[in-house]
C-alpha cells in the first residue's frame, strides 16, 4: 500500500510541469488518483509554466517527458505526506556541529546564475518570519533603508553581491545596543538582524522589524535581532564571503572535518580535472 500523498507538494509540482504532467498523471496512475489524494484539479494555477515556457527548448522536449515519467513513476516517494511534516522534531535535526556535516555555502554561489534569476528566486523563497541580515544603507525619519547580505537559520541564502534592498520603519526599530548593552543610534554601514515582515515578489518589495512580532515565544531569534558585529554572522556566510575571496572549491573543503575521512580524500583527487595533452587527442 503506496504511503499519503501531500496535495500541496502535488499541485505545486502540477503547476510548475504544467498540463502535460497532469495528462501522464491521469493516464499513469488513473484519473481518480489526484482526487484520491486530496488535489483541487479544478484550481491548479498554471501560470508559473507559462511563464516557464516563454524559455523551454523545443528540442528538449523528450528530456521534460523523461523527468515527468520519472515524477508519475516515483510520486508516492517524492510526495509523501511525511515530508510535510519534517523539521517539527528537534530529534530529527542533526547536531549543529560541523564534525557531524560539512557546512558549505548556499549552492548558488557554485553555478553560473544571472544576477536576475537569483533576486527573483529570492523573493519567491523569503516569507513572512524568516531573518535576514543586512547592513545600512540611507537613514530618514520614516525608517532606514537596508541592503540584505544573506537569511539566517536553515537553508541561509547570500545574496549581497546582487543588490536586493530592504526598508525598516523607524516604528519597527529597537535601540542600537552594542556589547556592553550601552544604546547609541544606528550608523551607516551598521549590520543588523532583522525579521521579514511584509514580502511581494512582484514588486520585489520587503519589509522588516526589529521587535520579534512575528517570531514565536519561544524563538531564539527573539534576543539577538537588532544591531549585530562580524562575530554573529552565519558560518555559512562567513564561508561565502571566503569562496568570494578565494573562488575556489578546494580550499573551501579541505579544513572541513567532514572531508577529512580518508575515502574523501581519494575521490578530490581522482575529481581533480586532468591535463590531457592535445597531440592525444
Amino acid at each position: 500500500m503506496e504511503p499519503s500523498m501531500s496535495a500541496e507538494l502535488i499541485t505545486r509540482a502540477l503547476s510548475f510541469h504544467g498540463q502535460q504532467l497532469q495528462k501522464l498523471w491521469d493516464s499513469e496512475r488513473g484519473e481518480a488518483d489526484l482526487t484520491k489524494n486530496n488535489v483541487n484539479v479544478k484550481e491548479i494555477d498554471f501560470s508559473v509554466y507559462q511563464q516557464r515556457q516563454k524559455q523551454l527548448s523545443f528540442q528538449d522536449r523528450g528530456k521534460r517527458l523523461k523527468l515527468q515519467q520519472f515524477i508519475v513513476k516515483k510520486a508516492a516517494t517524492l510526495y509523501e505526506a511525511t515530508l510535510m511534516e519534517g523539521g517539527n522534531d528537534p530529534q530529527d535535526k542533526l547536531p549543529a556541529e560541523e564534525d557531524y556535516y560539512a557546512a558549505m555555502p548556499p549552492y548558488d554561489v557554485f553555478i553560473s546564475l544571472d544576477k536576475p534569476s537569483r533576486v527573483k528566486h529570492f523573493f519567491q523563497t523569503l516569507k513572512k518570519g524568516d531573518i535576514i541580515i543586512a547592513s545600512v544603507l540611507t537613514k530618514s525619519v520614516s525608517g532606514m533603508m537596508l541592503k540584505v547580505l544573506c537569511t539566517d537559520g536553515e537553508g541561509a541564502k547570500c545574496v549581497a553581491d546582487v543588490n536586493v534592498k530592504a526598508f525598516c520603519p523607524t516604528s519597527n526599530l529597537i535601540p542600537a545596543s552594542d556589547k556592553k548593552s550601552v544604546n547609541s543610534s544606528y550608523l551607516m554601514n551598521d549590520t543588523v538582524r532583522c525579521e521579514v515582515l511584509e514580502v511581494n515578489p512582484d514588486t520585489e518589495k520587503l519589509v522588516c522589524g526589529m521587535k520579534g512580532v512575528t517570531l514565536p515565544p519561544n524563538s531564539d531569534y527573539s534576543s539577538r535581532l537588532g544591531l549585530i558585529h562580524s562575530d554573529d554572522f552565519p558560518e555559512v556566510y562567513n564561508m561565502y564571503k571566503q569562496y568570494k575571496a578565494n573562488q575556489s572549491n578546494e580550499i573551501q573543503i579541505m579544513p572541513l572535518i567532514a572531508f577529512m575521512w580518508p575515502v574523501y580524500s581519494v575521490l578530490l583527487e581522482k575529481a581533480k580535472p586532468r591535463h590531457i595533452p592535445v597531440d592525444t587527442i
